[in-house]
């Protein structure tokens, strides 16, 4: 069942009128009119706690709602009358909520009459966890208690339209105030529970900015379960967006789902404006003489934009070797395997023993530098060939390994950061003054060179032109007459041609299936904005719903 969610529209007339309230909403404010509502946030400044651990459980169920499930750890608690859960829309099920708390060993509950549930004051939407009276000395007197809450939440499977017949969630953690919490959340551990009948990891989808740290199959529950965890979580952070989680799967997994729109804000604003209804005429004068000065200064500064800055404080990650650089930069699978297969021939580890399909290499060492080094040496077999599926392993443990380095880093400042090392590397080789110094450069420069998209192609067209190069002229030190320099660069680059396409019977085939571990097939985020392709990045997920927070 497909459920479609009409966007509310906004005529010309309705703006002019939302205007109108802000500015009221504004004048109010500064003549001190909502006076109850600054005493009611002056009062709840006085809670003070920190999170030593938050854990939520999002549980799919068929009918197209999930089951909601935290367990958050309290410590140096100050004062608390109860604790506020953000949830990520107000289709809640409130006859389905349940909380207990856990204060020194012994469990308080609804049951007992000692806490209650209901909807939050302070967060929307949300639901509030009360304590009382009996239970609030405990804590203040522990200073430490947990808290287990648990709701359906409906209305929270999403069609992707990207992908035929499949659909996502996406999920924000609840946060609270920092004015109220201390310092940051110690560890932050979420998990997507998938469907009943789900069991097929390459069908299985996550979002573009958060992939999962894990996907398991639990044998008790028979579901799949897909985990992340991080430490020392800024609840600001969280508010923002950069825990968010979830995944996709195919529709058939689920009885229910809902096509993605735009917010229902039309009630919203007519309530509104029932409340500022007194002040209504008063607040328009302001508005009309704003609109004017706004439409003034448009017509003034013309079609001027002032973009959005971006600040990025990270930077790039400048140590990563050339291979590494050539996953962040989102190179075709068999041009990073060949970028391994010649830093080993380069070092003296490997050597080619024949260009044939399949090719066959001889292997001079057991281990090489780095790991993904070591995990190809390994992949070749006693009769010289690779086996693919070591080789499919090699690639996927350092795409792996790249992505966990750049925890922390800007990727796209990287990703130029290794764009102007490949360039320079090219203008190295081609300023070179003697073909004895440009055969030196291409032997040192090689690795990042590589990096090009199209390396044969600007080889043949900017280095082997090189008038320097035309002619006999030879490397020294060889036996006879010496090598061709431009002949030995054109066999250089039919070496890595062959690499790319015979190192095993079906290359193509092995990026197939890393990309299906690493970067499984992507979904549309509802919002619509866009999502990244390439063997590192993760995908976007459907699903419009972002948990409220703030409160205690």
């Amino acid at each position: 069942m497909v459920i479609k969610m009409e966007r509310g529209l906004f005529n010309g007339w309705t703006r002019k009128l939302l205007l109108a309230s802000v500015v009221a909403i504004l004048i109010v404010s500064s003549l001190g009119l909502v006076g109850i509502s600054l005493v009611g946030k002056a009062e709840a400044a006085s809670y003070s706690f920190s999170v030593a651990s938050e854990e939520v459980n999002v549980t799919v169920i068929r009918d197209g709602s999930v089951d909601i499930d935290y367990h958050i750890a309290f410590t140096n608690v100050g004062s608390l009358d109860g604790v506020d859960i953000g949830l990520p829309n107000s289709y809640y099920n409130v006859d389905s909520a349940k909380a207990w708390v856990i204060v020194q060993g012994i469990n308080y509950t609804m049951q007992q009459g000692r806490l209650q549930v209901g909807v939050s004051p302070f967060v929307t939407p949300g639901m509030a966890v009360d304590f009382d009276n009996g239970i609030q000395t405990a804590i203040e007197s522990y200073r430490s208690f947990d808290l287990y809450f648990h709701v359906n939440n409906p209305h929270m499977v999403y069609l992707n339209d990207k992908v035929a017949n499949s659909v996502g969630v996406s999920f924000r953690p609840t946060w609270f105030d920092p004015s109220y919490q201390i310092g940051s959340t110690g560890i932050l551990t979420e998990r997507l529970v998938f469907p009943i009948g789900f069991d097929n990891a390459t069908q299985a989808y996550w979002l573009q900015s958060n992939p999962w740290d894990s996907l398991t199959f639990n044998n008790a529950t028979s579901r799949a379960v897909a985990t992340w965890t991080r430490t020392n979580v800024d609840p600001s952070s969280v508010e923002a967006g950069t825990y968010d989680f979830g995944g996709g799967f195919p529709t058939v997994y689920v009885e229910q789902y809902y096509q993605p729109s735009g917010p229902d804000i039309v009630g919203e604003v007519l309530s509104l404006l029932g409340l500022l209804a007194p002040i209504l005429v008063f607040a328009f004068i302001f508005a009309v003489v704003i609109i004017a000065s706004i439409s003034q200064a448009r017509r003034r500064n013309g079609d001027y934009y002032e973009p959005k800055m971006n600040v990025v404080g990270a930077g790039p990650r400048r140590d990563l070797t050339a291979v590494e650089a050539a996953v962040i930069l989102e190179r075709p699978l068999e041009n990073v395997a060949t970028m391994i297969l010649f830093g080993l021939i380069k070092k003296g580890k490997v050597q080619i023993a024949s260009e044939e399909v399949p090719m066959r290499l001889k292997k001079l060492a057991e281990t090489g530098d780095y790991p993904y080094e070591n995990d190809y040496l390994k992949a070749i077999l006693s009769d010289q060939t690779v086996g693919r599926a070591a080789l499919k392993n090699t690639l996927v443990h350092l795409i792996e390994s790249t992505r966990d380095k750049m925890k922390g880093f800007d990727l796209e400042d990287t990703k130029k950061y290794y764009d102007s090392i490949c360039d320079k590397a090219w203008q190295q080789v081609k300023e070179a003054g003697t073909p004895e110094e440009i055969a030196r450069m291409i032997n040192d420069k090689n690795d990042w060179m590589m990096l090009d998209r199209d390396y044969p192609g600007r080889m043949q067209s900017q280095i082997l032109v090189l008038p320097i190069l035309l002619g006999n002229r030879n490397v020294p030190g060889t036996a006879g007459p010496g090598l061709n320099v431009g002949q030995a660069a054109s066999n250089y680059v039919s070496q890595v041609k062959a690499a790319s396409t015979n190192l095993v019977s079906d290359m193509r085939g092995i990026s197939h299936d890393v990309v299906a571990v690493t970067n499984p097939v992507p979904i549309a985020p509802a919002s619509g904005q866009g999502m990244s392709g390439g063997v590192h990045c993760a995908c976007a997920c459907a699903c419009a719903c972002a948990c409220a927070g703030g409160g205690r």
